[in-house]
């Protein structure tokens, strides 16, 4: 699936969308990145374009004109490109579906799943503003936003944007593009994602309400780190949550955000442990994931029919293995889809090691910690792709 990633940067935030997109390289794949601009000079994308020759990663330079950018809110960190994101389905007539990122974040895991979630009729997702989760006017924090164009489209979303601004600027409303969003659409039309794909790390350091820190204060995690408010990594503050994140991919290559991409890649495994020759979904698997290892273990000789899986690029048999003496350093979970084989011993083994054990509702035995028990195989696929980081 190809993900559709999308910047609005001007030359204030180069450095800053230079760093943003190493740290999507170093734990994605699959992606055009289109950096919406109108003034960033081509040497800036001819390093991406010559690194990334051959991968399936491109950095589009999709410059637009100024003619689209009439508006100025007048805040010191918010430029006339901010209100760029408000245009999208506009200015990329050709995507159905696009993420739209701040320049002031970083990706530390994979984030596939986010491109699967159904927002139904909302049009957009986006995650709840920290500091504003309780107020009527600015509920939803517009640094991540999950936008379905062809929504957008249908229902004339970008000049119903337009609209609210000039409507809020002429009444001396604040008119800066999280406050538009938050007052154009109806907060039952908005998906709330999961605060991981916007965790806002930029706020922790300042004086809040208990309330606050009894929600976010000991969350640490987040697949995209959000760095709002005045509190900036590359600035003077030395205690914000991903500082030492940032400043790591600022010093990354991107020949070493793609190499510690395949790092990650390798460390993908999946153990099959079989005593069939009939693995259910194990091609639909291999060809769900073509970076994911999956290796297929059998106790016995294998069958001609499960050796001939070998000749897949992501599939590897060893025939006499021997259970216990296995290295599952980089196994993220082991999969027991051979059909009606007692493998209830061999599950109980993994029990014992704490490695998730996977399989389907009509193959599971009794006394065995399933960690997941699939309906099919399209749900076996859409669990072995939660455990990919």
């Amino acid at each position: 699936m190809k993900k559709n990633i999308v910047f609005c940067v001007d030359q204030r935030y180069v450095t800053q969308v230079l760093v943003a997109i190493k740290s999507l390289i170093a734990n994605n794949d699959n992606m055009d990145i289109y950096i919406v601009n109108t003034d960033l000079p081509f040497e800036f994308f001819f390093k991406f374009k010559e690194e990334l020759s051959g991968t399936n990663i491109r950095v589009i330079d999709w410059k637009i004109s100024e003619d689209e950018l009439k508006w100025d809110a007048s805040f010191e960190y918010i430029t006339k490109i901010s209100y760029a994101r408000l245009l999208l389905p506009d200015l990329l007539p050709d995507l159905n579906r696009v993420l739209y990122l701040d320049c002031d974040i970083i990706v530390t895991e994979n984030i596939d799943e986010l491109f699967t979630v159904e927002l139904l009729d909302s049009g957009i997702g986006m995650t709840i503003d920290w500091l504003n989760y309780r107020t009527l006017v600015n509920r939803y924090n517009s640094g991540v936003m999950l936008i379905d164009c062809e929504i957008w489209r249908k229902n004339g979303y970008v000049e119903g944007l337009k609209a609210e601004v000039e409507n809020r600027i002429e009444t001396d409303m604040k008119a800066d593009d999280q406050h538009v969003i938050n007052g154009y659409f109806d907060y039952e039309d908005i998906y709330e994602l999961p605060i991981e794909y916007n965790a806002q790390h930029g706020t922790t350091v300042l004086a809040v309400p208990q309330s606050y820190l009894d929600r976010f204060g000991e969350y640490a995690g987040g697949k995209i780190i959000h760095f709002t408010g005045p509190a900036k990594p590359w600035g003077d503050w030395g205690v914000i949550r991903g500082r030492r994140q940032w400043w790591e991919f600022n010093f990354m290559s991107i020949g070493q955000a793609l190499q510690k991409n395949k790092e990650k890649q390798s460390k993908q495994q999946f153990l099959v442990y079989t005593r069939t020759e009939n693995l259910r979904g194990i091609l639909e698997l291999s060809k769900a994931f073509p970076k994911v290892s999956f290796i297929v273990v059998a106790p016995t000789k294998a069958s001609f029919k499960v050796i001939r899986l070998g000749a897949q690029t992501n599939i590897f048999v060893k025939e006499l293995f021997k259970k216990e003496f296995y290295n599952y350093d980089d196994i993220k979970a082991v999969l027991m889809i051979g059909e009606y084989d007692d493998v209830k011993k061999d599950s109980q083994f993994y029990n014992k090691l704490n490695i998730p054990v996977l399989t389907y509702k009509d193959l599971a035995f009794d006394g065995v910690d399933y960690a997941y028990e699939a309906e099919n195989v399209e749900d076996m696929v859409n669990e072995v792709q939660k455990y990919l980081n």
